[in-house]
């Protein structure tokens, strides 16, 4: 009986497996990574939520892109995209997607939380946009190491963008940031632009800090293996932009490592 039940779970894990691949320690979807992490969020200038579908189509459109697919939306969420905020996708459907649960997040559901198709196409929402060409603002990470820059760098960053970076290590590492290089527009409250870091799927929880000026913050290490990085410039002044580069790191090794801000939730 209990040889039985091995060779039930075994069929069911290869069932469950068929259709990914195993790459750096992370499972992945069949679809090629790079084409996956073209998969992106954006919200308005202006703030959350202020896109129609036209607006939405254009933000995607200006940028090179399109609307993203429900299949290219589900691929990237299955490689680590977890963002809350619902946004337009391709035919005038709103979702977003979720790869952890939570209660103040998809009502604790895993997947693509889907609003259907929106009849009023003036709603407001964010968008999801697809562009398997336009790394260089943002996208879902899932190397070892790898340096992030701002869009431009080295020359300096443009107004109004808006950048989203989410890191995704493997299970049991941490991640720690190391800033090579860092000028922001400075004002007393990083008001007008700033990157913010969060100990996070997405910019919803674990608030980590927000930076502007052009001091070198201190390292950062990250509670578990996600992180997401958000750059956001106004309308006005810019400057140098960042240069900034994170390590996977196992949680057994930082402790003794010096000059470092540890995030504690």
């Amino acid at each position: 009986m209990r040889v039985f039940t091995v060779i039930l779970a075994i069929g069911f894990f290869l069932k469950e497996t068929q259709a990914w691949g195993f790459k750096n320690g992370i499972f992945h979807n069949s679809i090629w990574l790079e084409q996956a992490a073209g998969v992106y969020h954006r919200e308005s200038r202006n703030g959350r939520y202020q896109l129609t579908y036209k607006d939405a189509k254009a933000v995607c459109k200006y940028e090179g892109g399109a609307l993203a697919t429900y299949a290219q939306l589900e691929a990237a969420r299955k490689i680590g995209l977890h963002i809350c905020a619902a946004g337009w996708f391709d035919k005038g459907r709103v979702g977003y997607p979720i790869v952890k649960a939570g209660v103040n997040c998809g009502s604790g559901k895993i997947g693509i939380v889907d609003y259907g198709y929106r009849l009023n196409k003036s709603e407001k929402w964010d968008v999801y946009c697809y562009n398997p060409n336009s790394k260089e603002c943002g996208g879902t990470l899932t190397e070892q190491q790898r340096v992030i820059i701002s869009p431009g760098y080295p020359e300096e960053y443009q107004d109004e963008q808006i950048c989203y970076w989410h890191i995704r290590v493997r299970y049991g590492q941490r991640i720690r940031l190391h800033f090579l290089e860092f000028d922001v527009e400075e004002d007393t409250s990083c008001q007008a632009d700033y990157l913010e870091i969060y100990d996070s799927y997405d910019d919803i929880s674990g608030f980590a800090g927000r930076y502007c000026g052009d001091y070198l913050p201190d390292d950062i290490i990250s509670t578990g293996n996600v992180m997401t990085l958000k750059f956001l410039s106004d309308a006005s002044v810019v400057a140098g932009g960042f240069q900034l580069e994170y390590i996977a790191v196992n949680a057994s090794l930082i402790h003794s490592q010096n000059n470092t801000n540890y995030i504690f939730t």
